[in-house]
């Protein structure tokens, strides 16, 4: 083997062997790449070997015009030996940027082939197969390519009889890199690098949409980078640069990217966007200044120690027939370190000065939301995805749906928004992908479409069957027509099934059969099915004419047997069904479609979808503890989860199951609830559901853990600790706030520690001032990152860790009740009501987060005096609306009626509703004569007057809970200024609620609306 080749080869494996994914290799794989090597060099002869090379482009960039392809194309690259050992591809692989590729080498070996591909940045195994004609083919797949792929890419193959190497070359087109400046001895160049070679120019604007001076600078050099691609440099004498807007641009076949020259012009307006940096790179600003007198200096000041180089150009130009004096002052670095960061300004004798903000960072950075979003979309309507960014350096992007990409526009620096409209509605996944030099992301949407029912009729002996495809789901409804045979207006309310529904591509299939055999004469049957987006029916003629049974001597007396022995056995089944307790079911429930009268409400029918097993979690992983709650259905369990959050870590969890003598039924339901969890998803005040067992054993399901327990047991122990003011507790404490924030700032930042809860809290629980550390709860999300942690979005850490002192104020009491709202926010949000919001299903965790569950299961209702009998069922009559109580009409409206006995509860510390009252025909009666409960002791005005709101007998007048969310905001925030009036603004204490509210209350939505007093 030559010496030169195997030196490339050599280096290529040295190269490779320092990267991160690399130093992990198996030893024997290193093994194998040292024997092929050895084999290498032994020199064999091969003459004869055939051997083709191939290139398959499985993904090009779709056109408007041409829609989506998936065929691939496979293109000869022409392999030949060039030397003894070493067989080179004709022709170099071009492939264009984010394009996936296929390498494919075919050769008629006999025997065992081991082979390994040396790529330009790593080392990895290769894929073998054989073909039709027991060749072996050996491939190599090239996703979403970018510049850096490219290279000389390398196969080494050896087996008994053959010691070889392929070499192919590959290059990648795009766009040429964004250009950057640099500036030596006065004068400032421009460079960017691309393939195809790209040209380069400068524009010399006076205005941002004006005329432009297209400019041709001096082209020093132009040379190939380590990825194949040409660099070119345009370089202009500084005097030219004085002008207000400066860009070069650089353009090939694949498009033009521009770059402007920072400038901070004094005699303009606007504000000044913050300039991003990597250390190490060079770096140019300049300062511009004009004015009708030539006695005017402009000067840079900066609070980095490292002194940029400066130097001034000026000039005089004519403005409707004035001169005036432009001075431009450039501040260069050919390389920028940590020091440099910090702010700029800029100042001249007549002009106000500007200053910008000029930020260091070791490496570049994307900032993108990537979660999943899913999208039900009405074709009739435009749509479009939308995604923001903000990226530095500039970032390339695309997005992807099936094996196709199509272009959006490169990112600027800063902030930007990036759009795709063109999906022509086709249904299902796509990707948006973006990348610069230092980070990746991607970020995926579902895309479905609203779908009017379409239904398919089958007819069967004595079965009338149909089918419908919907999105959403549909649900089923049976007619008749009258014996005139007009349109059917007669429900059928018996004799139907419903199958399981399925989700097949962008709709789901249901189906429901109708028993016809007992129907006699001649109707219309009408099968209905209906969505949020319309009804249809499907309608069969029915003749079905029976003969009318023979009288005779028998048909009386076997007629009345047959009804003797009906009333028999339906008096039995009446009894056993008045002795035998009721179903199981979930308090929480979800609204599948809403009546014209806003309380005709069909729920989802869980139980017919689909369960998806990312959720499933080991059940060998859990170690149960202490029964938290027993009921008649179910209880709730503490239990230690490992790896539910993250591989090698334990969490502790509680997990809901059914007792050991659950029937049939009991277990539907249980899944229903499962199933129906899955799909409200995360919110940081409702207890949220991280996983489930339901395969080879009985189901669990796994929540997470609150340690302080129920809101109602919470605020009776913590009666005695009550504070109205935070002054109140300074006095009490003996303490004083300027004292803790004081020692604390001579300490170090605490250590934070994930306990058993799931949440973050301070192993040393000592005070903290300043910014408040970030926590928050771990779940598994049903549409994305499966076992991952949520991203962090709920702040609650107080600036003091108040459960240490086991003091309840004001404060905390309008944080549980803001946070109750926000979570019955986000289950209207979702379609979902409670039907029975209480203190007592209200859960307290660390940081006094406060959490909706349902007790539902593990409730033990038998002998809980809130649960009173009322009909066949126990009712928690004192929290219900009187729409609930009388008529068995439950609505978002009857939780917000709720939820004003749970304000109720809140600021009277736990007293039970309407205190010596019992629940009897007198209370009904009070009810609807219109009683309301007197203002409860720790309630203020505007607290009661929000009570009585939400207790408006007209369901209509009751406010929404969004409403009451900024009702409470206004209230935090008012409280928020009396807990500052004492307190120097760097000390101020940032409460989890506080901060929360603050941000709703700024957002334009809230912002928009008036305040309710």
């Amino acid at each position: 083997m030559p010496a030169a080749q195997l030196e490339v080869i050599l280096s290529s494996l040295y190269r490779a062997s320092n990267m991160k994914n690399i130093c992990s290799a198996r030893p024997g794989f290193w093994l194998q790449v040292a024997n092929m090597l050895m084999l290498l060099c032994m020199g064999r002869s091969h003459s004869s070997l055939a051997i083709k090379c191939d290139i398959i482009k499985s993904s090009t960039v779709a056109q408007p015009a041409a829609r989506i392809s998936n065929m691939s194309t496979a293109t000869d690259l022409g392999c030949y030996w060039s030397s003894e050992n070493v067989i080179r591809a004709k022709l170099p692989v071009e492939v264009n940027v984010f394009d996936s590729v296929t390498l494919e080498v075919t050769l008629n070996v006999s025997g065992i082939v081991s082979c390994v591909w040396l790529l330009p940045d790593n080392i990895t195994p290769c894929r073998m197969s054989q073909n039709w004609n027991s060749s072996f083919v050996i491939s190599l797949d090239l996703v979403r390519m970018s510049e850096k792929h490219a290279g000389e890419y390398k196969l080494l193959i050896n087996n008994d009889n053959v010691s070889f190497s392929v070499h192919i070359e590959l290059k990648v087109k795009g766009k040429p890199r964004k250009p950057f400046f640099t500036e030596t001895n006065n004068i400032v160049s421009c460079i960017s690098e691309g393939y195809p070679e790209p040209t380069i120019y400068w524009l010399l604007c006076s205005s941002p949409h004006g005329r432009c001076i297209n400019k041709t600078g001096t082209h020093l050099f132009s040379g190939t980078d380590i990825y194949g691609r040409r660099r070119v440099m345009n370089a202009l004498d500084s005097r030219f640069l004085q002008d207000e807007y400066i860009l070069c641009c650089v353009a090939n076949t694949f498009g033009t990217e521009c770059t402007q020259l920072y400038t901070i012009d004094l005699n303009s307006e606007g504000l000044l966007p913050k300039i991003f940096v990597k250390v190490g790179e060079p770096f140019i600003i300049r300062c511009r200044a004009m004015n009708e007198t030539y006695k005017f200096r402009v000067e840079w000041s900066y609070n980095s120690t490292d002194q940029l180089h400066a130097f001034e150009e000026n000039a005089y130009v004519n403005i409707q027939s004035v001169s005036h004096m432009v001075r431009v002052s450039f501040a260069t670095s050919l390389q920028m370190n940590r020091s440099n960061s910090g702010i700029y300004t800029c100042s001249s004798t007549y002009l106000p000065s500007k200053s910008v903000h000029v930020i260091l960072s070791d490496k570049g950075f994307i900032h993108l939301n990537t979660s999943k979003e899913e999208y039900i979309i009405d074709q009739s309507k435009e749509f479009c995805f939308h995604v923001t960014f903000e990226a530095y350096p500039a970032a390339r992007c695309t997005w992807l749906y099936q094996s196709n990409h199509f272009p959006c526009e490169n990112a600027t620096v800063g902030t930007s928004v990036a759009k795709f409209c063109d999906h022509k509605y086709m249904t299902g996944e796509y990707t948006f992908y973006i990348e610069n030099e230092d980070v990746q992301l991607h970020k995926t949407f579902i895309l479905n479409l609203l779908k009017k029912p379409e239904i398919f009729a089958t007819s069967l002996q004595d079965y009338l069957s149909c089918t419908a495809s919907a999105n959403p789901l549909a649900v089923w409804s049976w007619k008749r027509s009258r014996e005139d045979l007009s349109n059917c207006t007669d429900d059928i309310i018996d004799g139907f099934s419903f199958g399981l529904a399925e989700r097949i591509s962008d709709a789901w299939m249901s189906r429901s059969t109708l028993y016809i055999g007992n129907i006699t004469g001649t109707f219309w049957i009408c099968c209905c099915a209906n969505n949020s987006v319309g009804v249809t029916c499907e309608k069969t003629p029915l003749i079905n004419m029976k003969p009318i049974v023979e009288q005779n001597s028998y048909f009386i007396p076997v007629i009345s047997c047959l009804c003797a022995l009906s009333i028999f056995f339906l008096t039995v089944l009446i009894y056993n069904k008045s002795q035998k307790k009721n179903l199981y079911q979930s308090q929480l429930q979800m609204i599948q479609y809403i009546g014209p009268s806003d309380n005709e409400y069909i729920y989802i029918d869980f139980s017919v979808l689909e369960y998806d097993l990312k959720w499933e979690f080991p059940r060998e992983n859990l170690e149960f503890g202490k029964v938290l709650g027993s009921g008649a259905f179910g209880r709730v369990v503490t239990a230690t989860a490992y790896g539910i959050a993250k591989p090698g870590v334990s969490l502790q969890v509680a997990v809901k199951m059914l007792k050991e003598n659950a029937d049939g039924s009991e277990k539907d339901a249980l899944m229903s609830e499962l199933k129906m969890m899955t799909q409200i998803g995360h919110h940081q005040n409702i207890v949220n559901m991280m996983g489930a067992c339901t395969t080879a054993g009985p189901i669990y399901l796994i929540f997470e853990y609150c340690l302080h327990g129920d809101l109602l047991n919470y605020l009776r122990s913590e009666r005695e600790t009550f504070h109205k003011t935070w002054t109140d507790v300074v006095k009490d404490h003996n303490f004083s706030f300027y004292h803790n924030f004081t020692q604390h700032q001579k300490t170090s930042v605490r250590r934070e520690s994930l306990l058993d809860n799931g949440f973050y809290m301070a192993e040393n629980r000592t005070l903290v001032s300043g910014d408040s550390q970030q926590i928050g709860s771990f779940s598994l999300n049903s549409e994305q990152n499966d076992n991952q942690e949520q991203q962090i979005k709920y702040e609650n850490t107080r600036c003091y860790d108040e459960e240490d002192l086991h003091v309840l104020t004001f404060e905390d009491l309008l944080c549980f009740s803001y946070q109750v709202a926000k979570g019955m926010e986000f289950l209207e949000s979702k379609l979902c009501i409670h039907r029975d919001l209480a203190a007592r299903n209200i859960l307290i965790t660390n940081g006094k987060v406060a959490k909706i569950c349902d007790f539902g299961l593990a409730r033990d209702i038998e002998n809980d005096s809130n649960y009173v009998v009322k009909g066949n069922a126990r009712l928690p009559v004192k929290w219900m609306a009187p729409e609930s109580i009388f008529e068995g009409i439950y609505t978002i409206k009857s939780d917000v009626w709720s939820y004003g006995i749970l304000l109720w509860e809140i600021f009277s510390l736990g007293i039970n509703p309407y205190p010596g009252i019992q629940v009897n025909a007198h209370f009904y009666k009070l009810l609807q004569s219109g009683f309301k409960m007197e203002q409860p002791f720790y309630a203020t005005d505007e607290i009661y007057f929000l009570m009585q709101s939400c207790w408006a007998f007209d369901s209509r007048k009751r406010l929404s809970f969004p409403q009451l969310v900024s009702f409470l905001g206004y209230q935090i925030s008012n409280m928020e200024a009396l807990v500052y009036q004492n307190m120097d603004q760097p000390n101020r204490r940032d409460s989890s609620c506080l901060k929360q509210s603050f941000k709703e209350m700024n957002s334009p939505s809230l912002l928009a609306q008036e305040p309710l007093i």
